[in-house]
């Protein structure tokens, strides 16, 4: 709750302003954004003292002691360590509670005398910024409970292939063939554009869950809809297949350029072919999602219990596990697949086919409607340039909500949540990018001036700052303001350097050569080259305008290049992962020599 009082107070300031004498103080709140009988607040320090006042204010129901890294930012290590040897070490801590009160109006009008006082303010009302209008939504519980509302202000799942090995896929209304590519039946051998449909409903169920379209005012929606759906038919009209067709499958999804392989089916006996064919299109850069198993028991089935391979259980919609999950130490995550025990419409609800193999939509159960869940959150993180695989994997089970009870085994890392899911590799990730390169350019301004390369009178220009924030991927932070609802936006909600996966879907000579360019300090070091032949002798180049937007360019990919590094969040063609990570590193120290090399004068030595 906490949090999410912080995100609105720092993105729309809706509750309060400042007063004269720096306190925070109240703004009036429209009725319908409040929630009755519950205020916020906040009081400097941490002490006995703070809890018994709340305590005598109402019922507490939340307390935490926070840091105030922003009061620290300006004073210098050699001012703390004063301040500790002259013993004048204050407590810049802060101290927050979450009440319940009878008078909410009159507790505040008592707090705002108080000295140590933050904030205090009436807690607003949340809700989802886009809800779509299909028709049918409402009944889909199943898409909300996996975080997908809050995830589509931010991705939609563009540029994606996800592969479905199932039954085949059938082209529907809501489910339009323009977003199904031309796939493969390997029971007959066929390649045609219809020759991987449907002739079941399994898989076309599946498919809607991945990417069924949305806000189109009919039927319901998906959990990415605007991936693309590559269906691969490895499953009879009864709903069987073998081993050696899925594991033919899975290679050719990871040839055909499938970010995400989706695999809702499985059974009891490991396969050595399988697991070489997991194993090749994780080489290959593809996710793979599978259900756990339908035994209700201990014991995830094959191919979900190969290594590598992220498995998932079913909860119904109380969140806890369905009765008919199969469980164990190999589930990664859990999500959503319905109890029909508890009522029909409890069911996972998308459009398919009949019995009589014409569109209908229906309620049904079962890991295999969980696993798409999963596979439609991976797009829309993969969707945002995250390409390494083991990456997307991570960021899906750290983001995951923690279940009822707590069981491993039951629910791997979690419950899918896709919106916290996205809001860490755009809004978290922007801010950690924005700081390494605000860190980089802040040491080298002041070593500079040190060796008065750069005198009192000359200051970065304006075009310094954007720069460095645009290409160290700054403009994602504010994703989460509806960035989803234009397809231009949500190329914002990328770091310029990831746009490459848009022509990353084969492994060709250019793409890789492309991804190369993007991933490294070329680029910086040929824009400070040319803005170092064009400026002025006996002038430091960043403080000209080509000087300032290289600089910036220079300081802002080496604080993404080094961000990467660490969160690892692509996967360069031809190297293992630990070579991803050294070549980031080292062409991260290059972009930040660039930059640093803007700010000495021209004529001199860098």
């Amino acid at each position: 709750m906490r949090r999410w009082a912080f995100s609105i107070l720092v993105i729309g300031g809706l509750a309060c302003g400042r007063a004269p004498d720096g306190r925070r103080e109240l703004r009036d709140v429209g009725p319908a954004e409040v929630a009755p009988g519950l205020i916020d607040l906040e009081l400097r320090g941490v002490s006995e003292e703070h809890r018994q006042l709340a305590s005598s204010l109402g019922e507490v129901l939340d307390e935490e002691a926070l840091g105030n890294p922003l009061d620290d930012l300006p004073r210098t290590i050699w001012e703390r360590l004063k301040e500790r040897l002259r013993g004048e070490r204050k407590d810049r801590r802060r101290q927050f509670f979450e009440l319940r009160v009878a008078d909410p109006q009159s507790a505040l009008k008592a707090l705002s005398a108080r000295d140590d006082l933050v904030y205090a303010e009436p807690e607003l009302q949340l809700h989802a910024l886009f809800v779509p209008d299909d028709p049918l939504y409402p009944q889909q519980w199943h898409l909300k409970a996996a975080g997908a509302e809050q995830a589509w202000e931010i991705a939609r799942g563009d540029g994606v292939t996800v592969a479905v090995l199932d039954t085949g896929v059938a082209p529907l209304d809501d489910l339009p063939a323009t977003r199904i590519l031309t796939g493969f039946n390997f029971l007959t051998r066929s390649g045609a554009r219809n020759a991987a449909s449907d002739d079941h409903f399994h898989g076309t169920h599946v498919a809607a869950t991945i990417a069924e379209a949305t806000d189109n005012g009919r039927g319901g929606a998906g959990m990415a809809p605007e991936a693309k759906i590559l269906p691969l038919k490895v499953l009879s009209a009864q709903g069987s297949g073998t081993s050696a067709g899925i594991a033919e499958a899975i290679r050719y999804a990871a040839d055909h350029g499938a970010q995400v392989i989706n695999l809702s089916l499985g059974g009891g006996a490991r396969s050595q072919a399988l697991e070489e064919a997991v194993g090749y299109a994780q080489s290959r850069g593809a996710l793979l999602v599978a259900a756990a198993g339908n035994t209700g028991a201990r014991g995830v089935s094959y191919p979900a219990a190969c290594s590598g391979v992220l498995a998932v259980s079913a909860v119904g919609p109380d969140g806890s596990l369905a009765p008919y999950s199969t469980y164990g130490d190999e589930v990664g995550i859990a999500a959503p697949g319905g109890d029909k025990s508890l009522g029909e419409d409890r069911g996972v609800l998308q459009q398919t086919l009949d019995d009589a193999h014409q569109p209908a939509f229906r309620f049904l159960q079962g890991t295999s409607m969980a696993a798409p869940h999963v596979s439609g959150a991976a797009a829309l993180v993969a969707g945002l340039g995250v390409t390494n695989p083991e990456t997307i994997a991570r960021v899906l089970r750290e983001t995951a909500r923690e279940p009822g009870e707590s069981s491993q085994a039951k629910y791997g890392a979690g419950l899918l949540d896709a919106g916290a899911a996205v809001r860490r590799v755009t809004t978290a990730w922007g801010a950690q990018r924005m700081a390494l390169a605000l860190l980089g350019a802040l040491l080298a301004i002041g070593h500079a001036r040190k060796l008065q390369q750069l005198r009192a009178g000359e200051s970065m220009r304006p075009a310094f700052w954007i720069a460095l924030g645009v290409f160290a991927g700054g403009l994602a932070i504010p994703a989460p303001l509806g960035f989803g609802r234009f397809s231009w936006l949500r190329l914002l909600a990328m770091a310029p350097a990831a746009l490459s996966v848009r022509w990353l879907v084969i492994n060709t000579l250019g793409a890789i050569a492309l991804s190369f360019f993007a991933w490294s300090a070329l680029g910086p070091l040929l824009a400070a080259g040319i803005a170092r032949l064009v400026s002025r002798s006996g002038q430091s180049s960043a403080v000209g305008l080509p000087g300032a937007i290289a600089g910036g360019l220079a300081f802002g990919q080496a604080g993404l290049l080094l961000h990467g590094a660490f969160a690892q969040p692509i996967r360069l063609p031809l190297l293992p992962p630990l070579a991803v990570s050294i070549w980031l590193g080292l062409n991260a120290a290059i972009a930040w020599w660039a930059g640093r090399a803007l700010l000495s004068r021209k004529g001199a030595a860098a």
